[in-house]
C-alpha cells in the first residue's frame, strides 16, 4: 500500500509476549482448524504459540501433527504445548513430509475450515477473527488471505493485488489462510502435490483450474520467517535437480488455467458515503468471557497520522481495554500510527476486510462480544442516526489528519537512509561502544 515501507516497524512482531489475559478455552465449539505439521521445529515455535494464545478470536482449534520428529527434546516440547490449553491437539506419525503431515491434520479437524501455519510463522492478534468474517460474508469465496511481510534473514512487504495469470508462473502469496475444508477436500488434499513440489501453490492452482476465487485481505497480518537455510530455500535453489521436477508439475498445474479469476481484494471500489449505510445485524449470539478491565470503543476514519488524537488515547492504556474500529481508506499510509496504537489497542480497519454492507453490523458485534461501556465517535460521524440511536457514543473525537506531520515522517526516513545517514548511525554506535 501507499507509503507503508516508510512507517513499517519489523521489530514489533506479534507472539513476542503472551498477554496475561488471554482467553483460554472457551468451552465453546471451535469454527476454524490451525494445523501445523511440525519436525523437529521448536526453536522459533514459542512465538507461534503466542500468536495463537493472543488471537482476539478465540473458537478455534490447534491440531500439530509430529511428521517423524527424530529429536527427542522436539518431542517433549509437544507434550509441554499439548497441556497449555484444551484446544490444542498433538498426533503422531512417521515422517511423510509437510504435505501429507497437513493431511493428516485436516482428517482430525472438526471446523469448516482450515488454517495451515507453520511452526516458526506469526499471525496479527486479529487475523483469525478478520478472516474468519470476510469468508463468512462472501460464501462463494473458496480462501482468504491478508497482506504478508518477510522478517529475519530478509525483510520486505508484500501487497501485491492476487493475478491468477501471475500465479501461473510466480505465487505471490503465502500457505497460511484460511480456506474452506470443503475445497481443499474436493481436490485431494495437499498430498497430491510430490514431496519436491510447493504444496500450497499447487493447491491455489488447483484451485483456480477448478474456477474457485479467494479473498485477499489488505491488511499486514502474516509474518513469514525467512531463514537461510529453509526447506523452501532449499526447494527452491535454481541448481538443484528437484527444482527442474518442481517447475514442470507446476508448469503442469498451471496451464489447467482456461481462463482468468477475479478475486474479490478489499477496499471495494467505489465505496459510500458512510452516512448513507444500512445496518444489517450479525447472526451471532456467542459473548466472550467479561474482561478483567472495561472495554471501551473508538470510532475513527483512519490511524493515519492525528498525533493529538493518539496521545489522547494512548492515555487511557492500563485503565481500560481500547479498540478502535476506523472506517475511511484515506490516500495515506494506514501505518503511519497503526503499530503504536497496536502496542495497546486492538485495531479492525473495516475496509480492509468486510464490504460496506457489513460495516455497521461488525461495529454492533465489537459491543456485543466485547460488552463495550463507553463508545467515542469521530466528531463528522456525530449526526449519522446509527451512532447516535444505536450506539448512543459518549463523546466526540475532534479527528484531523496531519499531512505535514506525514510528509516529515517520510522525509526523515529517506534522509535517514541515504549514505550519509547510515554512515553516521553506525559511526554513533561505534562511538556509544567507546564510551561503555
Amino acid at each position: 500500500m501507499k507509503d507503508d515501507k516508510f512507517f513499517w516497524n519489523y521489530k514489533e512482531q506479534p507472539g513476542k509476549v503472551l498477554k496475561k489475559d488471554y482467553i483460554t478455552d472457551t468451552k465453546q465449539s471451535p469454527l476454524v482448524s490451525i494445523i501445523t505439521s511440525y519436525y523437529n521445529a521448536q526453536e522459533f515455535m514459542w512465538q507461534t504459540i503466542n500468536c495463537i494464545l493472543n488471537q482476539t478470536f478465540p473458537y478455534w482449534e490447534w491440531i500439530i501433527v509430529d511428521d517423524g520428529s527424530t529429536d527427542k527434546k522436539a518431542i517433549e516440547y509437544l507434550e509441554n504445548i499439548k497441556k497449555m490449553d484444551t484446544r490444542i491437539y498433538v498426533y503422531h506419525k512417521k515422517n511423510e513430509g509437510l504435505a501429507k503431515g497437513r493431511d493428516y491434520a485436516i482428517k482430525y479437524s472438526t471446523t469448516n475450515y482450515i488454517l495451515p501455519l507453520d511452526a516458526d510463522d506469526l499471525i496479527e492478534p486479529t487475523y483469525i477473527e478478520t478472516l474468519y468474517w470476510a469468508m463468512e460474508k462472501n460464501k462463494e469465496a473458496a480462501w482468504a488471505f491478508t497482506n504478508s511481510l518477510g522478517f529475519g534473514k530478509y525483510i520486505y512487504l508484500v501487497d501485491q493485488p492476487f493475478d491468477s495469470e501471475k500465479m501461473k508462473t510466480e505465487n505471490h502469496i503465502t500457505a497460511t489462510a484460511l480456506i474452506r475444508k470443503n475445497k481443499i477436500l474436493q481436490l485431494g488434499g495437499y498430498g497430491v502435490a510430490k514431496r519436491y513440489v510447493n504444496e500450497d501453490w499447487h493447491l491455489w492452482l488447483r484451485m483456480l483450474a477448478n474456477k474457485e476465487y479467494p479473498i485477499q485481505l489488505t491488511y499486514y497480518g502474516f509474518w513469514y520467517r525467512r531463514r537461510e537455510k529453509s526447506l523452501l530455500t532449499q526447494i527452491n535453489d535454481e541448481k538443484s535437480k528437484e527444482n527442474e521436477l518442481r517447475l514442470r508439475d507446476i508448469k503442469t498445474e498451471a496451464d489447467k488455467i482456461k481462463s482468468k479469476v477475479e478475486p474479490l481484494i478489499f477496499p471495494q471500489k467505489n465505496l459510500q458515503n458512510i452516512n448513507s449505510l444500512k445496518y444489517y445485524d450479525f447472526d451471532w449470539n456467542r459473548v466472550l468471557p467479561k474482561a478483567s478491565k472495561e472495554n471501551i470503543l473508538y470510532i475513527l476514519p483512519a490511524t493515519g497520522m492525528d498525533k493529538k488524537t493518539y496521545r489522547q488515547i494512548k492515555k487511557k492504556k492500563g485503565i481500560y481495554n481500547i479498540f478502535i474500529i476506523t472506517l475511511e481508506n484515506i490516500e495515506h499510509s494506514h501505518y503511519a500510527l497503526r503499530q503504536k496504537y497496536e502496542k495497546f489497542a486492538t485495531v479492525f480497519d473495516l475496509t480492509t476486510f468486510l464490504g460496506q454492507e457489513s460495516w455497521l453490523g461488525f461495529i454492533k458485534y465489537i459491543v456485543k462480544t466485547r460488552m463495550i461501556s463507553d463508545i467515542y465517535v469521530a466528531e463528522k460521524y456525530s449526526n449519522i442516526e446509527f451512532f447516535k440511536e444505536e450506539l448512543r457514543f459518549k463523546e466526540t473525537v475532534k479527528y484531523k489528519e496531519n499531512n505535514l506531520l506525514y510528509k516529515l515522517a517520510i522525509l526523515n526516513y529517506r534522509l535517514k537512509n541515504t549514505l550519509i545517514g547510515r554512515a553516521t548511525r553506525k559511526i554513533i554506535r561505534i562511538l556509544r561502544k567507546d564510551e561503555i
